[in-house]
Parts: structure tokens; C-alpha cells; sequence
């Protein structure tokens, strides 16, 4: 049960970073997103890096961080 509990919260980390990183450059590229927004878009995106981390395990993260260089 607690790794289960880890794994998850590995992968919603990512998740939320990943999604941090994208309304960040929104900015940069001049089009903001609403607070709302983005808000909802990064809990959405770190729960599901997350149950995608529970279920197929920490390769799935080491991809998804290769993916985004």
C-alpha cells in the first residue's frame, strides 16, 4: 500500500512539473492561460502521470522527462 502511495506520488510530481513548465512558457509565448485554468490543468495532468506511474511503474517517468528536452 505505500509504495503504491510513492509510485503516485512520483508520478504527480512529474505531472505537476511538466505542467508548471507548459503554463510557464505560455507566458513566453504571449498566451496566458487564466489562473483557473491553469490551475485545474496541473492537478489534472499530475493525477494522471500519476495513476499512469501506479500503473506501469518509473520507466513511464524517466520517458516522460526524456520527452521534454
Amino acid at each position: 500500500m505505500m509504495s503504491s502511495i510513492k509510485r503516485f506520488s512520483a508520478g504527480a510530481t512529474i505531472g505537476l512539473v511538466i505542467a508548471a513548465t507548459y503554463w510557464g512558457t505560455t507566458y513566453y509565448f504571449d498566451y496566458p492561460l487564466t489562473l483557473t485554468r491553469g490551475i485545474i490543468g496541473c492537478l489534472v495532468l499530475g493525477s494522471i502521470c500519476g495513476l499512469i506511474t501506479l500503473k506501469w511503474g518509473y520507466q513511464v517517468l524517466e520517458t516522460l522527462l526524456e520527452n521534454l528536452r
